[in-house]
């Protein structure tokens, strides 16, 4: 019984090869990224969460443009590009390297890089927004823009 299934298996992956190489393939990508999540000590905080650990002394850092954040940020957040923290260029959050840091970007794909960037210079309490400001927003959390894009919008408006 199993002879045969293995036997059909080998027919099937012969006889298929090109097929049999892209789901191998999937297959370890899926497994890489699952070790890669796994020894991480980064967590997803909900919109809620992320708020509790600000409010005991942690930060939002936002790793969008300058641009993004102008548009909209969390209030108290500072704005960190992500390349920024790819250049090791982490000084003005050196105070923080204890504290609770919650990186923050459109969707929370990118602050898990920047978090694990994060994590590896040393800070210890590092996670992400999960779902980004979009979630954030689509909590009802409060947003706040710059006041130049807020000038920006009154001069189109005229």
């Amino acid at each position: 019984m199993v002879g045969e299934v293995m036997d059909q298996i080998i027919q099937f992956a012969t006889e298929h090869y090109i097929m049999s190489a892209l789901w191998l393939a999937v297959l370890v990508m899926l497994v890489v990224d699952l070790i890669k999540r796994g020894s991480s000590a980064v967590t997803s905080l909900s919109a809620q969460e992320a708020t509790i650990k600000v409010n005991r002394g942690g930060l939002f850092v936002d790793i969008r443009s300058a641009e993004e954040y102008n548009n909209g940020h969390i209030h108290g957040a500072r704005n960190i590009p992500l390349q920024q923290i790819r250049d090791g260029n982490t000084k003005a959050l050196e105070k923080y390297k204890d504290a609770p840091i919650i990186t923050v970007c459109n969707y929370g794909n990118t602050a898990r890089t920047a978090a694990s960037l994060l994590e590896k210079a040393g800070f210890s309490q590092v996670s992400i927004l999960q779902g980004g400001m979009q979630a954030w927003k689509g909590a009802n959390m409060p947003v706040r823009k710059s006041a130049a894009s807020a000038d920006k919008q009154k001069k189109n408006k005229k």
